[in-house]
């Protein structure tokens, strides 16, 4: 993986589902220090990559997004793409956002998605 690839901020947040799909609430952590500090959502921009933790409720072991992009940033919201994760944790998250859901085209792309307020 190429250098300008790897990121130093963390988003960690507990999943919901929401009618436009997947919604986190958490905290970014920046850690390029020695001592990771919380960050707020204005020090991100478009196109910025991040790594994600991903806790589903209910569940003791989060889901790893090894890299996802950021698509916006409005205020205390972000829109993140999900482009790395291993094939397991991908499997769990499409499965957490297609539960209930008829419609399994789209929610494929939900689950790719996430809205995170932090």
């Amino acid at each position: 993986m190429p250098s300008a690839l790897l990121s130093k901020i963390v988003i960690e947040c507990i999943l919901s589902k929401g009618d436009e799909g997947l919604t986190g609430e958490g905290c970014i952590y920046d850690l390029s220090s020695s001592s990771p500090t919380i960050s707020q959502p204005e020090h991100l921009h478009p196109g910025d990559y991040v790594k994600l933790r991903l806790w589903l409720p209910d569940e003791s072991v989060c889901i790893f997004v090894e890299l996802a992009e950021v698509q916006w940033v409005q205020h205390h919201w972000i829109k993140v793409d999900v482009l790395i994760t291993s094939p397991e944790d991908q499997a769990r998250l499409r499965q957490f956002a297609s539960v209930g859901d008829q419609s399994s085209p789209s929610s494929h792309r939900k689950s790719e998605r996430i809205l995170i307020r932090a």
